[in-house]
């Protein structure tokens, strides 16, 4: 063979190369989001048996396909710095009702502090995916303020629930996460996405209960399909405004122990609980920008006359939308410290769920 042909055999080859360079590095530029769904909402939790030192992050994630990097604004909540819920401004009044079937009337309902506002953490870092798992590192933390540089890392199993919806749970990270749940799609996140309670209201649906929790320092764990389920539907009523939901459970379990001081007067106490009904009320609110709600229940054995305001069980929500829009459930958190007066931080209740039909 010639010097020419060698020459022009070598560029060839050399172009081919060139190219399959420049092909493979587009491609792995490119690589898509998990499932192929840009916007996830996202909650975590760090739980713990050894000590009263639980945290939960509820937010969203957004990926970036173009360069492989990931954003997560999020809300989180310290059991160290005793998160006492707040006023979410909302408050519960309908008045059109069936005998028995309201929550007590003129009821702020409560939410996470921080929660009425913006996010107040931040992370950016980057993704890859290799067989059915994305790896997230953070390698940027912004918390009130505060900038770091981090390395945290991340490990999610990722499945599609239904076309249209994809779903990521925590499989494993390198630093305090011991659970995690995602849902996500194309759907906006702002709130023009959003369903109103009235579209929640207007079908009665199971919304299945998944995640971990944490209360006297023991660890529950929910899994789909076998730990029950949120139901909503027209059973619940109204509220005047449109803002909000409200609903009463019968027979639903109340403690006597939390409701009843011990006493001469523990009897009659415990046993007036079954003759009211055994009623838990429950207040779901929409008084939020973005994805979200929340969500708040007490027993009645805790206030038979007047709004309770103690130790109700508080859980800021973000709603899951799939790719058509429609309203498929919740992601949530629960932030529930002990207001008692005399706090017990082992008795609180935090937790990392999904309520997802």
């Amino acid at each position: 063979m010639g010097r020419k042909r060698l020459r022009v055999f070598a560029i060839v080859v050399l172009s081919v190369l060139a190219s399959t360079l420049l092909v493979g590095a587009s491609q792995a530029k490119t690589a898509s989001a998990p499932s192929g769904k840009l916007n996830w909402v996202v909650s975590v939790g760090g739980f713990r048996t050894d000590a009263d030192r639980n945290y939960v992050r509820l937010g969203y994630l957004v990926f970036n396909p173009a360069d492989n990097t990931v954003a997560h604004n999020f809300w989180t909540w310290n059991q160290a710095d005793f998160p006492a819920p707040v006023n979410s401004g909302d408050v519960y009044y309908c008045g059109d009702w069936a005998p028995g079937s309201n929550p007590r009337n003129n009821c702020p309902i409560k939410t996470a502090p921080g929660f009425t506002g913006e996010p107040n953490g931040h992370f950016t870092g980057t993704y890859s995916q290799n067989s059915g798992q994305v790896a997230i590192t953070w390698t940027s933390s912004t918390v009130d303020g505060t900038t770091t540089p981090v390395n945290l890392t991340e490990t999610w199993s990722v499945s599609e629930t239904r076309p249209g919806l994809g779903r990521m749970r925590l499989a494993g990270d390198n630093y305090s996460i011991s659970s995690g749940i995602a849902y996500g799609s194309n759907a906006s996140l702002a709130q023009t996405s959003k369903a109103p309670m009235s579209s929640v209201r207007a079908t009665q649906r199971s919304y299945l209960l998944e995640g971990q929790g944490v209360n006297r320092r023991a660890i529950t764990n929910w899994t789909r399909g076998s730990s029950g389920a949120l139901g909503v539907g027209p059973g619940w009523n109204n509220c005047d405004d449109g803002s909000c939901l409200g609903f009463v459970q019968y027979d639903s379990g109340c403690d006597p122990s939390s409701c009843c001081p011990a006493g001469p007067g523990h009897a009659a106490c415990a046993q007036k609980i079954i003759d009211t009904g055994d009623r838990r009320f429950y207040y779901l609110s929409d008084a939020f920008g973005g994805r979200r709600n929340s969500y708040e229940f007490w027993c009645e054995c805790l206030s038979y006359n007047g709004c309770y305001l103690g130790n109700s069980h508080v859980r800021p929500l973000l709603q899951v939308i799939d790719d058509a829009g429609a309203f498929q459930g919740w992601v949530g958190a629960e932030v529930s410290p002990d207001r008692s007066g005399s706090r017990d931080p082992s008795g609180e209740y935090y937790s990392s769920f999904a309520l997802v039909a």
